[in-house]
């Protein structure tokens, strides 16, 4: 096992630390089945759909089928993702859930200098069931009192737009002071269509800043709205001359955004993510002191949902509906409420125009799909 190696360079001292996971049992592997984690509620033990025998303690071992697809990392040579069963319609939330003791880090947290890293897989492959799945991380105090504002994770489900594929969550942030637990839930919830909740988690992750050095007190990032929120706070005993903003799309290769002479103890910056195309975003600072060295700190990693839009008009509407928005190659489906596809056509470019003069007064759901993109709106048929 690597120890904590302290290494002291002319100006500055960093802490090496190996970027340990804290979760016991993140990827559902470990026997047997649901170690490591409560379950708070679920649905029922069984499922009358396949594979039944494989439903144990909020895992599975998918067959790789449309409704039980592969694990995140493993795939077709086999694995166990989260899976919170089956139940009646209209129920939940259902939810798993784990928590860390971080009290051997209580004098870095009390002076706010502890930052963790929260990451999770997510998927919710079937189009035609409104099941939904998130995330929610809470900071505890001794007495199990939840600390400041946990990070919470949006409901994603297929048929809310989110996609079919393995989705990462990512959030970074500073423990709050008094914090001594960490809790990480899994929450699902069915509203129609079906009893099974087809949501599944994997490889989930809790970790410590794996490099930063002492004058860098946090370095953290958040998705807001599609751009990519930065901050951090230094030492103001600490000499430096200048901070790089670097990004990458793998971790391996940086290349420098924005440049910020040193002189004040905390610093922010918003990256628009106007010119980017990746869906996963890598950052680091690099610090160069008054004699001309340079030093990194820790990478955060943040996701960024596509840059894809649509809007309807009129809504409502009884005879033509025209889509526009940011859109390119892909399906519009008209849906009804059972998830029955009622209306499709092709989509090239905007505007696209779809005549629903043969649908029923109703609300349904207006869907734009392509390979890599999922988004819903709710249309209103009017009488005519």
């Amino acid at each position: 096992m690597k120890r904590t190696v302290l290494i002291i360079f002319a100006s500055l001292l960093f802490y090496h630390l190996p970027a340990q996971n804290l979760v016991t049992n993140p990827d559902a592997e470990s026997l047997p089945r649901g170690t490591g984690w409560t379950i708070i509620s679920q649905g029922a033990l069984t499922c009358l759909l396949s594979p039944t025998s494989n439903t144990v303690n909020w895992t599975m071992k998918p067959d790789g089928s449309a409704n039980y697809p592969y694990d995140h990392t493993t795939g077709a040579s086999g694995g166990t993702v989260f899976y919170s069963g089956c139940d009646n319609w209209f129920t939940g939330p259902f939810e798993l859930q784990q928590t860390i003791d971080v009290s051997a880090d209580a004098v870095a947290i009390d002076l706010g200098d502890q930052t963790y890293t929260f990451s999770g897989y997510m998927q919710t492959p079937v189009s035609d069931q409104t099941d939904q799945g998130r995330f929610i991380v809470d900071f505890l105090n001794a007495s199990n009192t939840i600390l400041g504002a946990s990070y919470t994770s949006s409901w994603q489900s297929y048929f809310g737009g989110s996609g079919t594929s393995w989705i990462f969550y990512t959030n970074s942030r500073i423990a709050p002071p008094g914090t001594r637990q960490i809790r990480i839930r899994m929450q699902t919830q069915l509203f129609f269509n079906r009893p099974a909740i087809n949501v599944y988690f994997d490889d989930i992750s809790l970790t410590k800043a794996a490099i930063l050095p002492v004058g860098l007190l946090s370095f953290t990032a958040n998705e807001v709205q599609g751009t990519v929120h930065l901050n951090w706070t230094i030492n103001p005993d600490i000499q430096l001359k200048q901070f790089e903003l670097e990004r990458s799309t793998d971790a391996t290769y940086f290349g420098s955004i924005a440049t910020f002479p040193a002189g004040k103890t905390s610093y922010q910056f918003i990256d628009p993510n106007n010119d980017l195309t990746s869906d996963r975003y890598f950052y680091r600072l690099k610090m160069t002191d008054a004699d001309g060295k340079n030093s990194y700190s820790n990478i955060v990693t943040i996701s960024v949902p596509a840059q894809v839009f649509i809007s309807l008009y009129p809504n409502p509407a009884n005879h033509i509906v025209t889509v526009i928005g940011s859109f390119g190659k892909g399906i519009i489906s008209v849906i009804n409420s059972t998830g029955q596809t009622l209306l499709s056509v092709n989509s090239n470019l905007p505007p696209v125009n779809l005549d629903v003069s043969l649908l029923l007064p109703g609300l349904y759901v207006l869907r734009f799909s392509d390979p890599s993109t999922i988004i819903n709106k709710k249309l209103l048929i009017c009488p005519k």
